[in-house]
């Protein structure tokens, strides 16, 4: 017959985290782990820090400064975390630019899109 050997797999994450930074996901894998920075932060997993303010994590190890005339908070997760600076303005994301909102309509800070007085 035939016999198999099953190897019993470490999780090193329940452990500390797994040694990664204590913003990072710590993923196991057979035989291993990975760090992964969390969203506003960048490093390399064992390390990470918060993406400063007036900027945006874009991807696990960098982070993007946030358009012009726009501001964000320590550790913002995405370019839609970047606030417009002027009144009314909102941040237009395919342009990468802050246009104001059309009369009658004020921005909705949250969903960064303007919104007739109705709502």
């Amino acid at each position: 017959g035939r016999s198999s050997i099953n190897s019993i797999d470490f999780n090193e994450c329940l452990n500390d985290n797994g040694g990664c930074d204590v913003n990072a996901n710590c993923t196991n894998t057979v035989g291993s782990y990975e760090c992964h920075c969390n969203p506003g932060y960048f490093g390399n997993g064992i390390v990470c820090s918060p993406c400063q303010a007036n900027s945006y994590s874009f991807n696990e190890t960098t982070c993007q400064i946030c358009p012009e005339n726009s501001t964000s908070s320590l550790a913002s997760t995405s370019i839609i975390d970047c606030k417009c600076i002027a009144f009314n303005h909102y941040l237009d994301v395919p342009t990468i630019s802050c246009l104001p909102c059309p009369l009658g309509f004020k921005v909705d800070e949250i969903s960064n899109v303007c919104r007739g007085s109705f709502f």
